[in-house]
């Protein structure tokens, strides 16, 4: 059974140093905010082997809304002006329960120009997009991969998946003052022309469209078809947007400008010690804390509030990875 983590002011975990969950600043004006874990769907192809059976996972985690703003403020605030929020997750941010106070509350921040948002558009319907679209939400990144019903289905992993709502969810948002980018996972040997009608679909519906390649990742799901490298990927989207007469990179509003990073605690190979606090969410994995971070210790079996001397063996974009 999958433990769920509450994560909040009295959890003593911060919320920088985590892939997974909290706040992560990868060196420009965008910021990604990740209130949860939790997704509501399989789908055969995600990188994170999220859902509702994960893959190598033994925790999810929630973030209380309060102690999420709190952190999102300082960060943004050390960013300066101009700075998207990209509300994302390594499942789906629409489980989230508190995901309008969480675009309320960010853009009361002086320094935020836009918010954004990824969704599978499952659990979207027209009462929750007109309360983010007056709470502050600016663009809408939907996944959906295929217009056909039977397909779109067995991509998505669950039974459940009805294409006919997400398409009327679709439509709504459109017509809708927030902006919408179609996010499309381009599957070769699968969904080859599934793309071309999507592409057609977004032109009839006037939104953004952004074909992505898909990587096979090594605690995502991993489907066996002959993937494309990069210059034949690029290749596709070129020919693609030619044909069709239309930019498959992504929205015009997104906007990417080099910011300064938020200062790295800790370095490569450094040994510290950490207080342990929560399950990892990789199987034999634990979070420990120190430094006002959160680092994720592979192969620890120490219990809470043990505290352990770990090495330091990545510290790329502030995540934090030791053992």
């Amino acid at each position: 059974m999958i433990k769920l983590v509450n994560i909040n002011e009295n959890s003593g975990i911060p919320l920088v140093g985590s892939i997974a969950f909290g706040v992560i600043d990868r060196g420009s004006n965008v910021i990604e905010v990740r209130p949860t874990t939790l997704c509501n769907l399989n789908c055969l192809f995600c990188s994170t082997g999220s859902g509702i059976n994960p893959v190598s996972r033994d925790v999810n985690y929630e973030v209380e809304v309060n102690y999420l703003l709190r952190w999102v403020k300082e960060i943004v605030e050390f960013k300066g002006e101009g700075v998207e929020a990209h509300i994302d997750s390594v499942g789906e941010p629409a489980v989230y329960k508190d995901i309008v106070r969480l675009v309320k509350g960010i853009k009361t921040m002086p320094n935020i120009k836009s918010i954004s948002m990824q969704s599978n558009g499952t659990l979207l319907d027209r009462s929750l997009v007109d309360k983010l679209k007056k709470a502050g939400l600016s663009r809408i990144n939907l996944s959906i991969h295929s217009l056909n019903e039977d397909l779109s289905k067995k991509l998505s992993g669950v039974g459940c998946y009805d294409i006919k709502k997400v398409i009327k969810n679709i439509k709504y948002i459109a017509k809708s003052k927030i902006n919408l980018l179609l996010a499309v996972v381009y599957l070769p040997g699968i969904n080859d022309n599934d793309v071309e009608d999507l592409i057609k679909f977004a032109k009839d519906i006037k939104c953004n469209i952004c074909l992505q390649k898909y990587s096979p990742y090594k605690h995502g799901r991993k489907l066996k078809i002959k993937n494309l490298n990069w210059y034949q990927f690029y290749n596709k989207v070129k020919t693609l947007s030619k044909k069709y007469d239309i930019n498959l990179a992504g929205s015009d509003d997104m906007v990417f400008e080099k910011r300064e990073y938020l200062p790295i605690v800790f370095k490569k190979n450094e040994k510290v010690y950490v207080d342990i606090k929560a399950p990892g969410w990789l199987k034999e994995q634990m979070l420990g804390v120190a430094k006002n971070r959160v680092i994720m210790i592979d192969n620890c079996h120490k219990k809470l509030n043990d505290r352990v001397r770990v090495e330091i063996f990545e510290n790329k974009n502030n995540l934090y990875l030791a053992k």
